[in-house]
């Protein structure tokens, strides 16, 4: 069974496409379709914050926009969605909404290639995506984790690049601990392993839920390391006014990592995080002003690895 991954920005749709698995500002729907397993990603905390929104897109293997009007959220997930490349998605159109318009405002974006269905297609063409595994060493993106009685420490994530297997050793970073997989599960069932793009339920040994925070990944890749300083390719999107400038105090993405940074200069471009992230060269980035519209500024891709913080530091 292949699973596939897909952002919906409409909860309301998201409720019918599949069975919710939690409630948080990013909430999982899932649905088995033709011997495909599909999980809808909602962010449900966007437009209030861009986090949510970034983090879907990270996890998805291709978008699907419910299009009911034009407005400066449905503007700022185009920019998104761009920035991230993210060439594989599909469009809905709401009865009455204005499409000559939609596709005049993602001209220029990669979601000008994006088709456009009917809402009963979703189901049947979403599982037709075709999807290309990450190979290499385990990268597992975690988005919760929580104590169980009698279990211990189980973490939720999806893994993103390998594959990973029962009593497998990992690093969890950027917090630099080492840690056992006792069990894994898939849709409430034990399995051994876990492949490629699959959901998993993990139960852990060395590291406590009350130290977890969403964007924390394991790994067994050497070329994953924490950082909180690095130099970027940096270009600014088309839509951002603002001059950007050294000292200036922004957000990052990077994976499911959402952190306070600073534009520490501008040639050559370098941003200096407020704690380790767990990043490697070639990882895009996203810089993100709040205060700013849209609040997306622009991305790049990460050239070099300047600093991280020493741990002394941290406590």
């Amino acid at each position: 069974m292949t699973q596939i991954i897909c952002t919906v920005f409409d909860r309301e749709l998201a409720r019918e496409l599949g069975k919710r698995e939690g409630e948080s500002d990013l909430e999982f729907y899932h649905r088995k379709f033709d011997e495909n397993l599909l999980t809808f990603v909602c962010p449900a905390g966007f437009p209030e914050k861009p986090g949510p929104l970034l983090q879907a897109l990270h996890l998805s293997n291709c978008v699907l926009l419910y299009v009911k009007e034009i407005d400066s959220a449905l503007g700022e997930a185009i920019i998104a969605i761009d920035a991230l490349g993210l060439k594989t998605g599909f469009v809905v159109f709401d009865e009455g909404a204005d499409e000559e318009l939609f596709w005049k405002v993602s001209e220029k974006s990669c979601v000008t290639d994006f088709e456009k269905i009917e809402k009963e297609e979703i189901l049947e063409k979403i599982s037709l995506v075709q999807i290309e595994p990450i190979e290499g060493k385990t990268i597992v993106d975690l988005d919760a984790m929580f104590n169980v009685k009698g279990v211990g420490t189980v973490a939720l994530g999806f893994v993103k690049q390998g594959n990973i297997e029962q009593f497998q050793k990992m690093k969890i970073l950027p917090k630099e601990a080492e840690i056992l997989v006792k069990t894994i599960q898939k849709q409430d069932k034990h399995f051994k392993e876990a492949e490629f793009n699959e959901r998993v339920g993990l139960s852990i040994k060395g590291f406590e839920a009350d130290d977890f925070y969403r964007g924390l990944l394991l790994t067994d890749d050497e070329e994953i390391s924490e950082a909180n300083e690095i130099e970027i390719d940096f270009e600014k999107n088309n839509f951002c006014k603002k001059e950007i400038s050294a000292g200036d105090s922004v957000h990052l993405q990077c994976r499911m990592q959402v952190v306070g940074c600073r534009i520490k200069s501008v040639k050559p471009f370098v941003i200096e995080a407020g704690k380790n992230i767990a990043v490697r060269e070639g990882n895009r980035i996203l810089l993100i002003d709040l205060n700013a519209k849209p609040r997306i500024i622009g991305s790049g891709k990460i050239s070099k690895i300047v600093s991280k913080l020493d741990s002394a530091c941290l406590k």
